[in-house]
C-alpha cells in the first residue's frame, strides 16, 4: 500500500490538475528503497517538457545509439562545447571477431576521456573502421544544452527520456 512520508495510507487517486506535474515517489521496504519521478506536462501541451535553465540529462534503460563514426564523433563534438558527461557508456572499434569494445559503467566521463580511448584504440585500426558508442546517461549543464543536443544528433526525446 503506498503512504505518504507521514505514513498516512492513500486511500484515493492522486489528483493532478491542469499544470505541469511532477510526482515524486518513495518506497522503502525491508531496506529497499526505489524513488521514481512520474511527469505530467500541462493540459494541452505536447511533447516532452524541458527547462531551459535548469540542468538536465538524458536517461534510456536500454541506451541512445550513436550508430556510425561520423555521429559518434559529431556527438563527442556536442558534447564537449556543452561541458556534457556520460555514464554506462560502450565504445565499439571495428566489427566481428576484429573489434575492440569498451565499456564504463557508473562513472562520468567527459567528451575528452572518451576521444583519448578512441584514439589509442584506433591506432590498430584502418581510418574508415565503424566506430559506435552508447550512453544510458547523458548530463548537461542546462535543458537548452540538452534540447539542442538532442536536435542535432536526431535524438527523438519521449517522455520519461528527460531528469530535471
Amino acid at each position: 500500500m503506498d503512504r505518504s512520508p507521514e505514513g498516512t495510507p492513500y486511500e484515493k487517486p492522486v489528483e493532478i490538475g491542469d499544470g505541469d506535474v511532477i510526482l515524486r515517489v518513495f518506497a522503502e521496504a525491508a531496506g529497499l528503497e526505489v524513488k521514481e519521478d512520474f511527469r505530467w506536462p500541462a493540459k494541452g501541451k505536447k511533447g516532452v517538457q524541458i527547462d531551459e535553465v535548469k540542468p538536465g540529462r538524458i536517461v534510456s534503460r536500454t541506451g541512445r545509439k550513436l550508430d556510425s563514426r561520423a555521429k559518434t564523433f559529431d556527438g563527442l563534438r556536442q558534447a564537449a562545447e556543452k561541458s556534457a558527461t556520460f555514464e554506462n557508456v560502450a565504445l565499439t572499434v571495428g566489427k566481428d571477431a576484429h573489434a575492440v569494445q569498451l565499456m564504463v559503467h557508473e562513472i562520468k566521463v567527459d567528451a575528452a576521456f572518451i576521444e583519448a580511448i578512441l584514439k589509442l584504440v584506433m591506432e590498430k585500426f584502418e581510418p574508415a573502421t565503424p566506430v559506435t558508442m552508447t550512453f544510458r546517461k547523458a548530463n548537461f549543464e542546462s535543458g537548452h544544452d540538452l534540447r539542442e543536443f538532442a536536435a542535432k544528433l536526431g535524438i527523438e526525446l519521449q517522455t520519461g527520456d528527460v531528469e530535471q
